[in-house]
């Protein structure tokens, strides 16, 4: 069985907790359903990050970096409808460094492209680009992948997509509508990299805000919780 992913208290980060006051009804899916998703995928990279030194210190360390973020991009994030997890997904795309900068021009914690930024109301010219503002930039990203998960409603898709673009993700599903994220990587229709990016993820979801207590809810299921479309 694996272990907690101990780490000196300096760098633990508290889960995300819901209100006393809210039902499980309300807060199932919303709160619980990124900790809680399956996949042999998703197991080999808890498994990597819990005992393979590099990656283990590299996940430890963003999220150390993002401890002084998390609860102001937690409340951003719940605020837009999304779950609080998905304020942890700069572990993955900028290691929690608010200036990164990768590939085709990606700027900031949440490495949006110039124009995905602009398309979600920032501002992005040779003065000023507020890619570079932490809080501006969640509130962009989430508004992005909320508008992706309307449009597939699941979150492996939807994450799928904020990293490989949308386009590519309908491309895949015209051939299997109603797919899930899993399927059309066992037919190799999406990129690996985005599948190991998701799965990736959702590990990290997993160590920090503690799986195996977060689903344990009455009335919510690992079942319910896989990526089945609906």
């Amino acid at each position: 069985m694996l272990q907690p992913m101990a780490m000196p208290e300096a760098l633990s980060v508290p889960p995300a907790v819901a209100d006393e006051g809210s039902s499980t009804a309300e807060r199932g899916v919303e709160e619980l359903d990124l900790a809680c998703f399956q996949h042999p995928s998703i197991d080999a990279w808890e498994q990597r990050i819990r005992s393979e030194r590099p990656l283990r210190r590299e996940t430890a360390d963003s999220v150390t970096r993002g401890a002084r973020y998390l609860d102001r991009l937690r409340k951003i994030v719940t605020d837009a409808g999304l779950p609080p997890s998905v304020a942890l997904l700069p572990v993955i795309e900028s290691s929690f460094q608010p200036h990164a900068r990768g590939v085709a021009n990606c700027i900031g914690l949440w490495q949006l492209g110039p124009d995905t930024a602009r398309r979600f109301g920032l501002r992005v010219n040779a003065e000023h680009d507020d890619r570079l503002d932490p809080v501006l930039a969640t509130r962009a990203a989430a508004r992005y992948l909320r508008m992706l998960h309307d449009r597939y409603n699941d979150w492996p898709l939807a994450l799928a997509a904020y990293n490989a673009g949308e386009g590519r993700i309908d491309r895949a599903l015209l051939g299997r509508p109603g797919a899930t994220l899993w399927d059309l990587a066992d037919g190799h229709q999406v990129p690996r990299m985005s599948f190991d990016y998701v799965s990736r993820f959702l590990a990290v979801v997993r160590i920090v805000d503690d799986a195996p207590r977060a689903c344990q809810a009455p009335g919510v299921t690992v079942a319910s919780l896989r990526g089945d479309r609906r």
